[in-house]
């Protein structure tokens, strides 16, 4: 089987099982009385609890970096000298983002922690007035069940890949009609040409899994998972995915990236709410960056 038929044969595969999940999963009519499904709980810290959780992620991940620049300096100095030219970069950019996870994580579970005190202390002095506490709102579902979370990434890949590319196509309609120029994203450019095998997975190993993880615990996970009981519904899915979004155009030529990563994000978020696992929305995420890793490496092109 040729290379470019067999291709074909795999974005058809990936889009009829794109239509199907969407069908099953939120357009038929036995999924319409499951659509409004949450299995995320509220986190029902103050803001401030929130924003410094925020805060020390953001430190962590600076940490890390810096540690990085330390590594390499005593190391593998010639590194740094390249950083501004691609390698040195993309590496320093996958220390940020892995200390930013786990950052993430571990202020989740202070979150948690501080969500259990303050649970307390409510339970403590509805007793002491003898009035109960105010329920949480939207009591959620349980997530669903560890065994599926491979499976149900699979689907959700299939879904986003599906409707990014039909957003790309309309989004870059109306980019040629207003006249904006559609550059390339700098990091498609830097795996276009790098030749080193060794330096190749280890650019690969970043965009799959330490930007998957960091991206989806961040923009899912905290933000989105922080504001969907806190704003009206619309703004609670509209503003994270329009953040995480722009996050990833860095020049005006970028601006083609911006339809197919909303949708993206929107549907993660709903993927997230509805399975109740941020590893649902990790395994699709990953999936998604290696077809564009596998286009760009193929010669095909890719949108993100």
């Amino acid at each position: 089987m040729s290379g470019p038929i067999a291709v074909y044969i795999v974005i058809a595969i990936i889009i009829a099982a794109g239509i199907a999940f969407a069908w099953f999963w939120q357009i038929a009519p036995s999924a319409r009385a499951r659509r409004d499904e949450a299995r995320l709980r509220h986190i029902a810290v103050a803001w401030y609890y929130f924003a410094a959780m925020a805060f020390f992620t953001v430190v962590c991940g600076v940490l890390a970096q810096g540690l990085f620049a330390l590594l390499c300096k005593w190391l593998c100095p010639e590194l740094l000298a390249r950083a501004g030219a691609g390698f040195g970069k993309m590496l320093s950019m996958g220390a940020f983002g892995a200390g930013v996870a786990i950052g993430a994580l571990y202020a989740r579970r202070l979150l948690d922690a501080m969500q259990m005190l303050q649970d307390s202390a409510l339970g403590k002095l509805s007793t002491a007035t003898a009035s109960p506490a105010p329920p949480a709102p939207n009591a959620p579902l349980a997530p669903i069940a560890r065994s599926k979370i491979l499976p149900a990434g699979i689907g959700v890949f299939c879904v986003t890949w599906t409707a990014a590319q039909l957003a790309a196509l309309v989004w870059n309609w109306i980019l040629d009609r207003v006249g904006l120029p559609q550059g390339q994203q700098e990091l498609v450019q830097l795996f276009r040409d790098e030749h080193a095998t060794s330096r190749l997975l280890a650019m690969i190993f970043i965009a799959i899994v330490v930007a998957p993880l960091c991206e989806e615990i961040i923009f899912r996970g905290a933000l989105f998972g922080y504001l969907r009981t806190r704003l009206p519904r619309a703004l609670a899915f509209a503003l994270p995915a329009l953040i995480f979004a722009a996050a990833h155009v860095d020049k005006r030529s970028d601006a083609h990236l911006l339809a197919p990563l909303f949708v993206l994000a929107l549907i993660h978020s709903k993927a997230y709410e509805r399975t109740g696992r941020i590893g649902v929305v990790i395994i699709s995420h990953a999936l998604f960056n290696l077809t564009t890793i596998g286009a760009i490496l193929l010669g095909i092109g890719a949108q993100t």
